[in-house]
């Protein structure tokens, strides 16, 4: 007998040694050699065992040597994950500022060969205005296109730049924003909200619309006129003789169709969308305000950049921007004549007319909106 267990074997591994013809061979000698292969057998179960655990261990200790990165902040090396840049913006799909975000977003993800993904966030996706600077002051967004609001909720002292006739034209607005005193609001944003100004494009100016010619001040007398609640318009054409109305968009059309106003003022980009052609018959060419979109990044995300994405997303702004502006001056055209064509009548007016019937005003909203000192003024001497 065979006193340990190693030494013990089953009828089953016993049974191949006995010949076909039932004759019995060495047993004891089949035996340690059915041994000896269980016990290789064995020895390679544990040898493959110990080398998977071994190769799990290298790898997990290789890893802990490496800071990967988990996000933005520290994905800037070509064979990190990409880095995401998300852009926010109230407007429209198809509007001005989409088109100019889909460009930047094309130009990002080719010239980063792939180390930074752009995704574009249209028509409120990710919140107001507010919401959208908030969250970039975080770091939880990465930038914004947005209008002029956020300079009156956020830096009010800037108010002069949202004043009704302070721009001559588009070109006149680029100059203002691009030049000092566009520094010196980027230079506010990011101490008071982290956040930096890196793009300026152009939208279409405010055309006033009535369902009579208003050549002149003397013509707004007593008209009830639709106009956004901000503080300037109001005023503004208040002193220019209309009765402002707060009303919604959304409302705005069958307020004119039932004659609770009687006239508006928009870009021709929203009178032609909105349908007011159908309400409205005269377009007067006061082009009264000429607005910006505003591009702003956070500033946390911004620091994290290499310097050579900082430049893929600069050089990409710079031409992104160079597109814009060219798309909203080919829309001002189109708009107009589709207009046109669907029975309105522009009217040219009396510009000087308008501005001194506003004289006084802007100085009397500095004081009361404090604004910064002789900002207004400045903004008038730009050439």
């Amino acid at each position: 007998m065979w006193n340990t267990k190693e030494e013990r074997c089953s009828l089953e591994e016993t049974k191949d040694v006995f010949k076909d013809n039932g004759d019995l061979i060495d047993v004891p000698k089949q035996i340690k050699q059915l041994n000896h292969l269980r016990s290789m057998k064995m020895k390679k179960r544990i040898f493959t065992v110990v080398a998977s655990v071994t190769m799990v261990l290298s790898l997990a200790l290789t890893g802990c040597g490496k800071n990967v990165p988990t996000d933005n902040s520290s994905a800037n090396k070509s064979n990190s994950k990409p880095i995401i840049l998300r852009v926010g913006y109230i407007l429209s799909t198809g509007s001005d500022a989409d088109k100019g975000a889909e460009k930047f977003k094309e130009l990002v993800n080719k010239n980063s060969n792939g180390r930074i993904d752009v995704q574009t966030f249209p028509n409120s996706q990710l919140g107001s205005d507010q919401d959208m600077i908030n969250a970039q002051q975080s770091g939880s967004l990465e930038m914004e296109i947005s209008g002029d609001g956020p300079v009156n909720i956020f830096e009010p002292g800037f108010g002069a730049l949202t004043m009704p006739f302070a721009f001559r034209d588009t070109d006149h607005m680029l100059k203002v924003y691009n030049g000092p005193i566009g520094q010196q609001l980027n230079e506010a944003f990011v101490k008071d909200k982290g956040v930096r100004l890196v793009g300026v494009w152009a939208r279409g100016p405010r055309y006033l619309t009535a369902n009579k010619e208003i050549k002149t001040p003397a013509d707004l007398q007593g008209y009830k006129l639709r106009v956004p609640t901000q503080t300037t318009y109001v005023e503004t054409w208040k002193k220019l003789g209309a009765i402002p109305t707060a009303l919604n968009l959304s409302e705005l059309y069958t307020a004119l169709q039932q004659g609770v106003v009687g006239g508006q003022e928009n870009p021709l980009a929203i009178i032609s969308t909105s349908s007011f052609f159908q309400v409205q018959k005269y377009v007067m060419d006061t082009q009264h305000v000429y607005g910006p979109y505003l591009v702003t990044v956070s500033d946390k995300f911004y620091s994290s950049l290499s310097a050579d994405l900082k430049k893929v997303v600069e050089d990409a702004l710079k031409e992104a921007t160079t597109y814009e502006i060219s798309v909203v001056k080919d829309g001002e055209t189109q708009f107009r004549t589709e207009l046109e064509k669907k029975g309105m009548k522009f009217v040219n007016v009396d510009r000087q007319a308008f501005l001194d019937k506003m004289q006084g005003l802007p100085e009397q909203l500095e004081k009361s909106l404090k604004w910064i000192p002789g900002q207004y003024q400045q903004i008038i001497d730009t050439k």
